[in-house]
């Protein structure tokens, strides 16, 4: 199984698609800054209070003292790509093109001929997207803070609690792993490019929708489906004040499904046909 990581783990690192994620995890990043600055150069630009007669009335929250961008923080900005999918978008993307890339080349068919057991080569297969979907997820965090820091300077780094963050992420962490999961159960059943990218974005864009939908349709009998599904739990992962019970079933419900997609995946995979 060592021979077939390390095979998994060269493939990485030369499959153009792994950068080019990356670099959109970078442009996403840059583009959620620049938006941010955008607000406050509105709102520098626009008259005072009163000026010529012009009253502004705001429905909501009001906008705090100071630029809007140290509003957000850099946590505000983590937590929008996390929480807001764009990073798990990305993940999942990848995770369906390095696995359906493997049936459409023939590489699966050349590995498993050459007598490796199918149980091996899904798992290796498996743990080396995860370990990629780490990568991003990393390079999300390292872009927000370094970008941070570039827009915000020295105070946005100190206004950041990094015991709080270090939770944050590692609950991410933990979460994103069935996500990835369920984008390579997706690819192995699909083996389609085209219906495993949209298969799989569909569940990140439309999921957790459908499933605050259910709760509603069933909060007569008390029951929240969105409660144990893991991109809901990643939307709702909190920065600060994270509570007990809220880690115990992002952490029993990850594995689970962790658990289940990889059972699925592992015995169609020994059981479908390769060719």
């Amino acid at each position: 199984m060592l021979n077939i990581l390390g095979g998994e783990c060269y493939k990485v690192r030369k499959e153009k698609t792994f950068y080019v994620c990356l670099a959109s995890v970078v442009i996403l990043v840059g583009l959620l800054y620049f938006t941010l600055l955008m607000v406050d150069e509105i709102k520098n630009q626009m008259p005072a209070e009163g000026a010529n007669g012009i009253y502004v009335y705001h429905e909501g929250e009001e906008l705090g003292e100071g630029p809007y961008i140290q509003q957000v923080g850099i946590m505000g900005v983590l937590q929008q790509m996390l929480n807001g999918h764009f990073t798990g978008f990305i993940m999942a993307v990848f995770a369906s093109i390095f696995v359906i890339k493997e049936y459409t080349g023939g590489t699966v068919k050349n590995i498993v001929g050459k007598g490796y057991p199918r149980a091996s080569v899904f798992l290796s297969k498996l743990l080396v997207t995860q370990l990629a979907a780490m990568a991003i997820l990393g390079v999300t965090f390292v872009c927000c803070i370094l970008a941070g820091g570039l827009f915000m300077g020295k105070e946005g780094i100190e206004s950041m609690n990094w015991t709080q963050t270090a939770s944050y992420m590692g609950m991410q962490m933990v979460i994103s792993m069935p996500v990835t999961g369920t984008a390579v159960l997706v690819g192995e059943f699909t083996r389609s490019l085209a219906a495993g990218i949209s298969i799989s974005a569909g569940i990140i864009i439309f999921s957790t929708s459908l499933l605050a939908g259910a709760d509603t349709l069933l909060s007569h009998l008390s029951i929240q489906p969105s409660l144990y599904w893991p991109l809901s739990l990643q939307m709702e992962c909190p920065v600060s004040g994270m509570e007990q019970e809220f880690v115990i079933r992002g952490i029993l419900v990850s594995l689970a499904w962790l658990f289940f997609v990889t059972f699925l995946g592992a015995l169609h995979f020994q059981k479908a046909d390769i060719t």
